[in-house]
């Protein structure tokens, strides 16, 4: 088996052995609830499109249908098709949107920088999440009435603890000579957008800094691409896409660490929102309430390595922040929609970064 069949089938045994999760009596649904379900059995399927590693991929929506069918009911059968980046999909749900046609999947996977593009389109439905779960979908939870934060993304990178000459404390230590040719980033420059902003470094060290790392890189990464890091063909991912490969390469027992520092002392979020040509957004809006309930959270968890949404109580994502902020005694910035949106100069400065850093690599 794979490495992340292994980690959904203990997932699966994890969530279906959870006290007190295993059946959800009438009396505790909400009327909102209640009818959701009842609309949802009637659209027979909801349709997810993302990538393998997202959500767990064929085996996380087996799991999701079998336990949503045990907490309320439901006779929904949760289909995953394998979607390209979360640009990708999200840009073609606003072709077929703009065309009236249906969207490719009934609901949309996405990081907060994918949302704040989006936005211009009028894509999402506006829903009263509230009314189905109002202890979980609060203020900090929903954004616009349309967007769900499903899993926190941390601002890192992934170091191999067999290959590094060390284990980072800092962005500068990269700049240091041991490092010189064994450290990879992405062809997209991800994470700059957040360094380059005016709660971190601001655009002018950023540029700095990265023009002097420029000489140490010797390769661009997907962050998927763990493997060859484990391998050796390099020591390090910087920024690593908010670390769910690391962390779910991790929980497996790879030899390796997410580092993140004060200077990155910043999380941003996926979330999942209910296209408004998604044929089938009763069964979406089911999902949704299932993906953020306490068990589905901690299913999500074991999946990613513990990538949940550290807003939440019980959050092991929470726990790890909690924990740095005392150690920094600085507290993290979370990186929303509305502060995407307002990211003028992180989101140009961006764009200069990747230039600089992927130039003749």
């Amino acid at each position: 088996m794979t490495r992340t069949s292994n980690k959904l089938a203990g997932a699966i045994a994890a969530g279906l052995s959870i006290l007190g999760a295993t059946a959800l009596c009438a009396q505790e649904m909400t009327p909102a609830l209640k009818e959701l379900v009842a609309a949802a059995n009637k659209e027979r399927e909801v349709i997810v499109t993302w990538s393998s590693n997202t959500l767990g991929g064929p085996e996380g929506a087996k799991l999701f249908e079998e336990r949503m069918a045990k907490l309320y009911g439901s006779t929904v059968k949760v289909k995953w098709a394998p979607g390209r980046s979360m640009p990708e999909v999200g840009n073609e749900i606003a072709m077929r949107y703009t065309n009236g046609l249906p969207s490719p999947s009934d609901v949309y996977y996405g990081f907060s920088r994918n949302m704040a593009d989006l936005l211009q389109y009028d894509l999402f439905h506006k829903v009263k999440w509230s009314d189905y779960a109002p202890d979980r979908f609060t203020k900090d939870i929903v954004e616009k009435d349309s967007f769900v934060k499903i899993q926190t993304a941390y601002t890192g990178f992934a170091v191999s603890n067999k290959f590094a000459p060390n284990i980072p404390k800092s962005l500068e230590d990269f700049l240091k000579p041991e490092w010189k040719g064994k450290v990879a980033t992405t062809s997209y420059g991800a994470g700059f957008e957040m360094l380059s902003s005016k709660d971190m470094w601001g655009p002018d060290k950023t540029v700095e800094w990265a023009k002097a790392f420029s000489g140490q890189v010797s390769g661009l990464l997907r962050c998927s691409d763990i493997d060859r890091l484990l391998s050796g063909e390099f020591a390090a991912l910087v920024t690593d896409c908010g670390g769910t490969s690391t962390m779910e390469a991790i929980a497996d027992g790879a030899p390796m660490t997410h580092v993140i520092t004060p200077e990155t002392a910043i999380v941003s979020f996926f979330y999942l929102a209910i296209p408004k040509n998604a044929a089938r957004p009763n069964a979406a809006k089911l999902l949704t309430v299932y993906l953020l309930s306490a068990e589905g959270q901690a299913n999500i968890g074991k999946m990613r390595g513990g990538m949940d949404v550290h807003l939440l109580p019980g959050s092991k994502t929470g726990e790890r922040i909690s924990k740095l902020e005392g150690e920094w005694g600085k507290k993290f910035v979370n990186a929303d929609v509305d502060w995407q949106i307002n990211n003028e100069v992180g989101n140009k400065t961006q764009r200069i970064v990747k230039d600089i850093l992927t130039r003749g690599k």
